[in-house]
């Protein structure tokens, strides 16, 4: 198939530890084989313990003498070894880079990764998983002689054939080959007619199984003089003759067919890894929750904005804003409530900035705000904007929740870290003065 199946490239030598043996027992595999993760085998199903696990465990004082099975565990993918790579597309992501590969009746075969499955992609595969067997047409026949058939049929046959070669059977096993170079080292001698194939064939035949690989064969006839293959079926039997022309071409003729058979399976390859890059780059770059830029977005935009800042004579300022008394929201109405009230708040600030503008979640109930082309003043006319329509808000059952805003203008010799320590010492200083306000251009740290 153009696919390999799961079971072609997966990994078999597999790290494994039982679901009743503890914590302190995969640590010691990890040791033993030098690995960041083992699968955890439960009869048919199977997870993964990795060293961020143990330390989780560590940190949170869980006793090591605790066996796994009470231990909260990832599970992992699992698809069988029949499969191809399109179902193991299907199942990968960012969290899961392994793959259990199972027997039909569930048990652990082996693991593919993500580079397993992006590099099985390839026309190599053909050749080191298709079959002889499989290349076989009836076009490709062979002509058989008996040993005591005489040369004069065989060159009779000759003259007329493309094949270059006949094979001389008995009982329908392969006891000798007769090449055209057989025929043209006995041609001279006159009395060549009369005599028996017999008399100037080669023998033994060398022989290949038909269900060799293309590539096994390939390296069969490297390592020898010839450059033709006597194929076998499972009972000894010759099932045909193939030629080191005769591999190449029709494999890559095979695999010419087979990826206009499979050109949708192509398309849905390339639409699935699309769709994990734009899903990898919105995890780059946007907070999952509030769909706002992320911490690690905003530094590479203020640095951005930094850069350009430092060659002309614009303003550049920075806003940090903390809801107030945010701990007691989770506190009351759990943590689904307090998100729901972010994604709000978020939304809130989003639409009521400029799009030029930049706006992130810093961490927990903290966010942040560049505004580019605007001193104190104008950032203070911002935030009190932010603040007021705040105030309006309704956040349903929570009701109404503020903020607390720091203000600082960005100077040249700045570094995100500095500005940070400026806005977010003015903001502390709104929370001193009672929350729900907007301090401005804190003198610098």
């Amino acid at each position: 198939m153009f696919f390999p199946t799961l079971g072609l490239i997966a990994t078999t030598n597999v790290i494994t530890v039982d679901i009743h043996n503890t914590i302190q027992d995969a640590l010691n595999q990890m040791h033993l084989h030098n690995h960041r993760s083992i699968i955890v085998v439960n009869k048919t199903l199977h997870y993964i313990i990795t060293t961020k696990d143990i330390i989780r465990l560590k940190v949170d004082g869980v006793a090591f003498s605790k066996p796994l099975s009470q231990v909260s565990l990832r599970p992992l993918p699992m698809v069988g070894k029949e499969s191809n790579i399109i179902n193991a597309l299907n199942l990968t992501n960012e969290v899961d880079e392994h793959i259990c590969v199972c027997n039909p009746d569930g048990s652990l075969y082996g693991l593919v990764t993500n580079s397993d499955i992006v590099g099985s992609v390839d026309p190599q595969i053909i050749l080191d998983s298709l079959q002889i067997a499989t290349i076989f047409e009836k076009k490709y026949g062979y002509k058989s002689f008996t040993p005591d058939a005489l040369m004069a049929d065989v060159l009779e046959f000759m003259k007329d054939s493309y094949s270059d070669c006949v094979i001389i059977q008995q009982e329908g096993e392969a006891i000798g080959i007769l090449t055209s170079k057989d025929v043209l080292r006995c041609i001279g001698n006159e009395t060549y007619n009369t005599k028996t194939v017999s008399e100037l064939m080669s023998s033994p035949v060398e022989t290949l199984s038909q269900r060799a690989s293309i590539n096994e064969g390939l390296e069969y006839l490297r390592r020898r003089p010839y450059k033709r293959i006597v194929v076998v079926d499972d009972v000894g039997h010759v099932a045909g003759i193939v030629t080191q022309q005769d591999l190449i071409s029709r494999t890559y003729l095979k695999w010419s067919q087979l990826m206009q058979d499979h050109f949708k399976q192509f398309e849905e390859i390339t639409q699935i890894l699309q769709q994990k890059n734009q899903h990898l780059t919105l995890l780059a770059t946007k907070d999952i929750l509030t769909e706002v830029h992320n911490r690690h977005m905003f530094s590479e935009l203020f640095a951005k904005e930094l850069s350009i800042f430092k060659r002309h004579t614009t303003k550049l300022a920075l806003v940090m804003i903390d809801l107030d008394y945010f701990k007691r929201i989770n506190d009351a109405f759990g943590h689904n409530i307090g998100d729901a009230v972010l994604k709000q708040f978020a939304a809130l600030v989003s639409s009521s900035v400029r799009e030029a503008d930049m706006f992130a979640r810093w961490g927990g109930e903290e966010f942040v705000l560049l505004l580019r082309n605007a001193g104190c003043e104008e950032a203070f006319g911002v935030g009190e904007k932010i603040r007021m329509l705040l105030e309006k808000e309704v956040f349903g059952e929570v009701g109404q929740v503020t903020c607390s805003i720091g203000i600082t203008e960005v100077m040249v010799e700045d570094t995100l870290t500095s500005a940070i320590e400026r806005a977010d010492s003015a903001m502390y200083t709104a929370k001193s003065a009672g929350r729900n306000c907007t301090i401005a251009c804190e003198s610098r740290l």
